[in-house]
Formats: structure tokens, sequence, C-alpha cells
């Protein structure tokens, strides 16, 4: 009988140490869209103002790149432990996809340097 209250006591705490783990997950998800849908908001203000183009583009590309980041962080779990892989991926990716922009920058600014 004390071993079955036991097992109860403590089925009863691991349903509300994840409910309160859900929770704060839950708020965490709701807070960061609110964030990126305020970011989105800005960026078509900055537009929609008139600013200039030496302005709005790359303050535009700085809130892209800062909704990326919450994306993969939040709504892709890569907080979590156990993606280390998907994670070495993305940032493989990331690396030849700025290297190519680098290059065709370079291409585009430079001229063909084997001429």
């Amino acid at each position: 009988m004390s071993n079955e209250i036991n097992h109860t006591k403590f089925n009863q705490e691991r349903y509300e140490f994840e409910k309160r783990s859900r929770t704060e997950e839950m708020r965490m998800q709701v807070t960061t869209f609110a964030i990126m849908i305020f970011l989105t908001f800005v960026a078509f203000a900055m537009v929609a103002a008139g600013l200039s183009k030496e302005f709005v583009i790359p303050a535009v590309l700085l809130l892209a790149l800062i909704q990326v980041i919450l994306q993969f962080y939040y709504f892709m779990h890569m907080k979590h432990k156990g993606h280390g892989t998907a994670q070495l991926f993305m940032l493989t990716g990331l690396f030849i996809a700025g290297s190519f922009i680098v290059m065709a920058l370079y291409l585009t600014w430079l001229g063909d340097p084997l001429k």
C-alpha cells in the first residue's frame, strides 16, 4: 500500500513538473512569435516611411537574420539536446551560402580577377 502511495505521489509530481515545463515552453514560443511579428512590422514601417535604401536594406536584412535565429532556436527546437547533427548541417549550409555570397559580391564589385 505504501509503495502505491509513493508511486502515485511520484506520478503526480512528474505530471506537475511536465505541466510547468510545457507551460513555460508555450509562453516562450508565444513571446518569440510576438517579437517576430513586431520585427516584421518594423521592417514594413521602414519601407513604408520611404527611408533611404542605404539604411533600409541592411536594416531589413538584419531583422530577417534575427528572425531566422529565433525560428531555429524556438520553433525548430534547436535549443534542445540531440540536435547536434541538424545544427552541424545547418551551420555548414550557412557557411557555404555565405561563401557564395562573398564570392558573388567580390566578382561583382572587383570584376573578373582572372583578366
